[in-house]
């Protein structure tokens, strides 16, 4: 599976399982924390996957430290801002992900449905 379609996947699952967690009303118990957990982390590797297609090359240390720091951006935008007792926090950040997932999935379907060249933008 080509990187962008891994992270749009994530991004969109990592989204649904907040959106679920924001319906359950939050709090506190087994399924909801495993809901939040399983979000966050489909998202924070969404983010980490979509970084490493930012580094163009061979670079293989490069896309690492990349991965990592996208991943971390991430979660610092989601977290630096969290107030207290709010589920619907999550919820919003889910509807967030899974808009963009949705949205790069829709948009790589039908970029691969359109007419291909065998060579580069100058062979004519």
């Amino acid at each position: 599976m080509p990187p962008a379609k891994l992270a749009a996947s994530l991004a969109l699952l990592g989204g649904v399982l907040w959106i679920l967690h924001a319906l359950l009303g939050g709090g506190d118990g087994p399924l909801v924390d495993t809901l939040h957990l399983l979000g966050l982390a489909c998202v924070l590797v969404a983010s980490a996957v979509f970084g490493t297609t930012l580094v163009k090359g061979d670079a293989v240390a490069v896309r690492a430290v990349v991965a990592v720091a996208s991943g971390l951006l991430a979660l610092s935008v989601i977290e630096a801002f969290r107030p207290a007792d709010a589920s619907w926090y999550d919820g919003f950040w889910g509807v967030v992900a899974a808009a963009l997932g949705g949205f790069a999935l829709v948009r790589g379907r039908s970029r691969s449905t359109g007419r291909r060249t065998a060579a580069g933008a100058h062979a004519r």
